[in-house]
């Protein structure tokens, strides 16, 4: 390895020929208008202190290249291995100033263009620097090189960029603050970085993992795709990157984000594939440690790291159908896809992966495929409907299909009855959730799965009609009972004396909630409740006209528990229970006796003592204990209510909460980092 601090203007040949080429594994320019903005900074500040007398020096971190030899003979060709969003940035910078100064200053022009390209070439080697062809990088690139308007399609952020550099520099020259051939000399003279050459046999990827460069940092994709390039050799790089690699970037994008966890769709779908093979879902911050870890041990050879790169691109096929259920040919298995996308089952996903492969490979036929995925469904809908967080869920699946290989039991079979022993909450235990449980967050994700399970309700209560009504629209979520009361006399005299708790307790839960479009939502508003019952009596869907064309004298408390009970019922013949363990039933009705936690063991003699202590766990752990409180109304109050207790930092915690209330409770432990392993309920 040679290293050596280089100028700008050296890096560029000094207008001499030179040519940069990015390898297959560098990502698409990562740049926005944060890093635009620091590095204009940077060099204002920097032509505010030059004068002739003194040139500052400024280090923008390093170049980390690999010398390729010559094009034609006496074009010195290099690939960019790091510092490539650097150095595209900086080529775009000149081309706004020789934008701005082309007619007012032609001399200065054709300096910066001897910077920007090889006069004497043709093709590819006329551009200095010749980014990668993601999401449209070179095509724009080399339109704005040229003077030509980028297509108004791409997905580059390289016109974005240089629009940027465009009108900031225009700007200071219009107002006479900015001397353009002052800025050329900061730019190309001031400006240095470290010019590190490597050579062609060293591990370049090891020390591309150690470099931390100034922008954006590397995505664990980003690293793995540097890992994969640099392993093979020249050759075999253009096949698997334009056979494979390049498929699966543009089926996965890491601009995209996957579930709850916000990782990149590339980064995301290497987790859970690894998942799916090693049973353990891995840190996100491992992915890469792990990948090359695998790669290391099992696959030495040139050829069968090849063959596990195809591999991956079949699962990212399966992966893109699991994200886009829309892409699946199968219409049966594609509506299947699109009801367990909305219910956010990216937790499911190692497991998924599996089941498909084994339908693509014929080990599990198409009805077998699609029964799995129904009764996938079940499983989630009735967690969700039990109030189950879904930490649980990240170390069940990625262990689930190992499982079911091992069993003697078909592969339906098997799966029902593994579920059975995973938490799946029975019957007496949804019956007793429902009712209480707060479904309704306000946040796309909830909305998406109470409309699902009510939408499933209205087409059930069709059955043997031929058919079932839909909303002309698209539906959204009426509560019943208003979320606001508190200044409504006419409902507080509805809902009854203790109008405040029931409001709290009731607001978000199953029994208050209906779909309706956005146009009737508006309409029924704050509306009294004798109102709306008689327009939903009317309303298009059964879900709404079957139940409101009752006699519904008051909506308070008793009046939706009952409307509750009633969709609860229905919820248990559309997701009826496949078993359940008999010797996990009953525990809800015993006595606790204490809670043990982080390893302390807290007495109690009640329920309501097991939610004070948890409370009081989370007032001790959490930074934003007042944000969790205010998200939790039916639980924590600023002033006392009826029965309520008080806390040790001033806040109340609701009296007389059911068991399954307090269980909900003691599931919030997980968003202070307490794990489901880390406590439990003693019992007498």
């Amino acid at each position: 390895m040679k290293a050596d601090s280089l100028r700008i203007s050296k890096v560029f040949s000094t207008g001499g020929d030179v040519h940069y080429f990015l390898p297959h594994f560098q990502r698409e320019y990562a740049w926005d208008k944060s890093n635009w903005q620091t590095l204009l900074k940077d060099v204002i500040s920097i032509y505010d202190e030059y004068d002739n007398n003194n040139e500052p020096e400024h280090f923008m971190g390093a170049l980390m290249v690999i010398n390729d030899g010559t094009r034609k003979g006496t074009v010195p060709a290099f690939k960019l291995v790091d510092g490539q969003q650097r150095l595209t940035t900086i080529s775009l910078v000149l081309c706004a100033l020789g934008r701005l100064v082309k007619d007012s200053q032609p001399n200065l022009y054709k300096k910066t263009q001897r910077l920007l390209i090889n006069h004497d070439e043709d093709g590819p080697l006329f551009f200095k620097v010749l980014p990668t062809t993601k999401y449209g990088d070179r095509d724009a690139y080399m339109a704005i090189v040229q003077g030509k308007i980028p297509s108004n399609q791409t997905e580059s952020r390289i016109p974005l960029a240089f629009e940027f550099f465009y009108k900031e520099l225009g700007h200071r020259i219009n107002q006479g603050i900015l001397d353009p051939e002052r800025f050329f000399i900061v730019l190309t003279n001031c400006l240095q970085v470290v010019f590190i050459d490597l050579d062609q046999r060293e591990r370049p990827y090891e020390i591309f993992e150690s470099l931390n460069s100034k922008g954006k940092p590397l995505s664990q994709a980003d690293l793995v795709r540097n890992y994969i390039a640099m392993r093979l050799p020249e050759p075999t790089q253009e096949k698997v990157f334009g056979e494979y690699w390049s498929d699966i970037e543009n089926l996965l994008q890491e601009k995209r984000t996957v579930g709850r966890s916000r990782l990149g769709e590339l980064t995301a779908f290497l987790r859970h594939y690894l998942a799916f093979r090693s049973g353990v879902l891995c840190n996100e911050e491992h992915v890469y440690a792990r990948f090359r870890d695998r790669i290391e041990k099992e696959f030495v050879s040139s050829e069968l790291f090849v063959a596990e790169i195809a591999t991956l691109k079949r699962f990212a096929e399966y992966y893109n159908s699991l994200l886009r259920p829309h892409h699946e040919s199968d219409a049966s298995i594609r509506t299947a896809l699109t009801r367990l996308y909305k219910l956010e089952t990216s937790t499911a996903y190692p497991f998924l992966l599996a089941v498909y492969d084994a339908g693509y490979e014929g080990k599990i036929s198409r009805e077998d495929f699609l029964e799995g995925l129904q009764i996938l469904e079940n499983y989630i809908v009735r967690r969700y409907l039990a109030g189950e967080q879904t930490n649980y869920l990240n170390k069940m699946f990625p262990t689930l299909w190992p499982e079911i290989k091992h069993t003697k039991d078909n592969f339906v079979d098997a799966l029902k009855k593994l579920l059975i022993s995973k938490n799946y909450p029975s019957d007496n235990r949804l019956r007793k959730t429902v009712s209480t449980l707060q479904l309704y967050d306000g946040r796309s994700q909830s909305r998406a799965k109470v409309c699902l399970i009510l939408e499933g309700v209205n087409r059930y209560l069709s059955t043997g009609t031929g058919g079932h009504t839909v909303l002309d629209g698209d539906p959204t979520i009426e509560h019943i009972m208003p979320q606001s009361t508190d200044s409504d006399k006419v409902w507080q005299k509805e809902l009854g004396v203790s109008w405040e708790d029931t409001f709290h307790e009731y607001l978000n839960t199953m029994g208050n909630l209906t779909l309706v479009t956005q146009e009737w939502n508006s309409s029924l508003s704050n509306g009294p409740f004798n109102q709306k019952k008689q327009r939903l009596a009317n309303h298009a869907l059964r879900l709404n006209s079957n139940y409101f064309g009752r006699d519904i004298q008051h909506w308070d408390e008793a009046a939706i528990q009952k409307r509750a009970d009633f969709i609860t019922e229905k919820i248990l013949e559309i997701w009826p229970s496949f078993g359940e363990l008999p010797v996990i039933e009953g525990l809800s009705n015993q006595k606790p006796t204490a809670l043990v936690i982080l390893g302390e063991t807290l007495d109690a003699k009640s329920w309501q003592d097991i939610a004070y202590h948890v409370a009081d766990c989370l007032i001790k752990l959490a930074e934003n204990f007042d944000e969790i409180a205010t998200q939790l109304p039916a639980y924590f109050s600023r002033q006392p209510r009826p029965r309520s207790r008080e806390l040790p930092n001033g806040w109340w915690l609701t009296g007389s909460l059911s068991i399954p209330r307090v269980k909900n409770l003691c599931n919030q432990l997980s968003t202070v980092g307490v794990s489901e392993e880390e406590w439990y309920v003693v019992f007498d």
